[in-house]
């Protein structure tokens, strides 16, 4: 083995979404003997248990092989990755550092459950079995497993109805992906009637229920749509902050849409609600993922979970699910039969689809391949950093890539649906591109002007974008003929489909998918463009079966006793597609379900 020369050495460790914290490694006598950040962190912040609890484990084994952080794998990577050039930079060999001398705590070092129910697939085993090693056992009435928008409202709930209650989050802070949710749906609130608003609530239901094709049980939309305004008070008696309501940029049915204060619930709803469950007394363990349920007796007592200490046993009388939908497991993404080629991801990274997979190896009802994802377009080649791709004024979810007066072709070079689908739902921009290989939207100059036309730099980002050409997914071409060559389309049938198309809008009519006139611009003067649009995913929306008091249920409607699940892990509400048109409709979920089912697993729990 290759001696490590002494020294501090200084090197950059990459974050996530492109930031960096400069770390110096000390080495001494062969062995790495300090790793200290260069950086002010936030105390108790994601980053600071990074940087503060994986060195001690790279310190005190010599090792590459930590534990995993939830929520933290750009961060965790950066800094192995920064080791690792610290070691190469000693004259090390790398790999005496992968000697998979990892903690003896993890929870991957579990046995074999025997389950007095059948387990549903072998993929969901892990969910039902016991650690070797507990380090500590905990105690609680009412367990809840996350801390976004649901988990809140059902902690707040609990608190006000004087519930022994734990909240555990995998992150090492609360709000998941809440802290990007916008506004919130109410109907008949206090806001609307001081702004002259007033729509019918079962003109809202049927429209809900003929946008879902009658596929779904009314009853959950009856029970939310009563509920939403009583929700909204009872939010604003807790110290939530809304600012106007409207129809969310003209995109909404009805004007319901209701907004945080600063356009975000990081600012108008998590810091609120936490102040309000600290003071009534609810318990937070941050930085603890659940690992696996405790199952007994027939019911759910509680779970194992992971603690940067190593694993603890929570025995609970109830427990919620709330951990925030599927939106960054790419395997579920893909059972739900979606593509991942060249996904980006908006949700949180922690946003793996923990209390799906915990409800399936209780053989919970599987509502996954029903179930909506939040899942719109990108084109590659434009800039895509970052979580909050679909509010970018170029590439996001309401901009370029989601369609309008552009041409949308399959692999076979035809067109295949009204690229102005959107109008109707911001979600339909994706479903019919599920039944392609692969789509294309063509666009002119002009086209791209008018709609960037409140976008500074937008040319200079196009012609940044054509040039660099990330994935290969954008071209300019002076002529059709051209763009067919380079994505390799056949010419014949994409020559034809503009000319056909130039047709409709000379005449000011779509005889093939009745797009409005307005939004047929003829794709004539050049130069041209043709981008490939991916997926982008913003949050998942539901998966496992529940009643309506959001009890999670089996194939055959029963309850499995002592689980509930809330937010963005159920939804019954919903079938294949979001609808959008009902504005914060899934936030007003996240709330309704959350906050009643604290209230069923109170009166569950007295019953025991």
């Amino acid at each position: 083995m290759s001696e490590l020369k002494s020294g501090k050495y200084r090197v950059i460790a990459k974050e996530y979404e492109g930031e960096t914290i400069p770390l110096e490694i000390e080495i001494e006598n062969n062995k790495i003997i300090k790793i200290t950040p260069q950086k002010k962190m936030i105390p108790g912040g994601l980053e600071e248990t990074v940087f503060t609890h994986l060195p001690k484990q790279i310190i005190e084994n010599q090792t590459l092989e930590v534990d995993a952080i939830s929520g933290a794998s750009h961060s965790r990577q950066g800094l192995l990755d920064a080791v690792q050039e610290t070691v190469l930079q000693a004259g090390g060999d790398i790999n005496s550092f992968h000697n998979f001398q990892t903690s003896k705590n993890t929870a991957e070092k579990l046995n074999t459950l025997k389950p007095d129910v059948d387990i549903r697939e072998d993929a969901y085993s892990i969910w039902r079995k016991i650690p070797e090693n507990v380090s500590k056992e905990i105690n609680t009435d009412f367990l809840i497993i996350g801390a976004g928008i649901s988990g809140l409202a059902a902690a707040v709930q609990a608190g006000l109805d004087g519930m022994n209650t734990l909240v555990i989050e995998k992150n090492s802070f609360v709000a998941g992906n809440g802290g990007g949710v916008e506004g919130i749906f109410g109907i008949n609130t206090k806001m609307q009637k001081s702004a002259g608003i007033h729509v019918q609530k079962e003109k809202i239901i049927a429209k809900e229920a003929e946008m879902g094709q009658y596929r779904v049980d009314g009853s959950f939309w009856v029970d939310l749509v009563n509920n939403s305004a009583d929700n909204i008070d009872w939010l604003v008696k807790q110290g939530v902050q809304l600012s106007k309501v409207d129809d969310y940029h003209g995109t909404c049915m009805f004007p319901t849409f209701h907004w945080y204060k600063g356009g975000f619930a990081s600012e108008g709803y998590v810091p609120f609600m936490k102040k309000r469950a600290d003071e009534l007394g609810v318990n937070f363990l941050l930085g603890t993922s659940a690992k696996s349920v405790i199952f007994d007796e027939n019911r759910v007592k509680g779970v194992y979970a992971q603690t940067a200490e190593g694993i603890i046993k929570i025995n609970a009388k109830a427990t919620l699910l709330a951990t925030g939908g599927v939106g960054h497991n790419p395997e579920l993404i893909e059972k739900q039969g979606w593509p991942t080629k060249n996904l980006h991801y908006c949700s949180m990274p922690s946003n793996t689809g923990d209390g799906y997979q915990i409800a399936m190896s209780l053989r919970a009802k599987d509502m996954l391949r029903e179930s909506p994802e939040f899942m719109m377009n990108y084109i590659q080649a434009l800039p895509h950093e970052g979580v909050h791709l679909y509010i970018d004024p170029i590439n996001g979810f309401m901009s370029l890539p989601s369609g309008g007066p552009v041409v949308w072709i399959n692999q076979n070079g035809k067109r295949f649906v009204n690229e102005n689908v959107k109008k109707y739902n911001l979600l339909y921009q994706r479903m019919a591109i599920g039944a392609t290989k692969v789509t294309y939207q063509i666009f002119t100059q002009k086209i791209y002007d008018e709609i960037t036309k409140n976008v500074s730099n937008a040319k200079a980002v196009l012609a940044e974008a054509v040039e660099k050409n990330e994935g290969k997914s954008l071209y300019k071409s002076a002529t059709i003929e051209e763009l067919a060559q380079k994505i390799d389309v056949p010419k014949k049938n994409l020559v034809a489909t503009i000319k056909k198309y130039n047709k409709f809008a000379h005449n000011g009519r779509d005889e093939e998918f009745a797009k409005e006139a307005e939004m047929i611009i003829p794709i004539e003067e050049g130069p041209f463009y043709i981008a490939r649009l991916d997926p982008s995913n913003l949050i998942g929306i539901g998966g496992v079966g529940s009643n309506q008091k959001f009890e999670v249920i089996d194939d055959d409607f029963e309850r499995i006793n002592g689980l509930y699940i809330s937010g963005m892990d159920s939804a019954m509400q919903y079938r294949n597609v979001y609808t959008i048109t009902l504005g914060g409709s899934a936030c007003a979920h996240n709330v309704n379900s959350g906050r009643h089912a604290s209230i069923n697993a109170k009166s569950y729990i007295e019953t025991l």
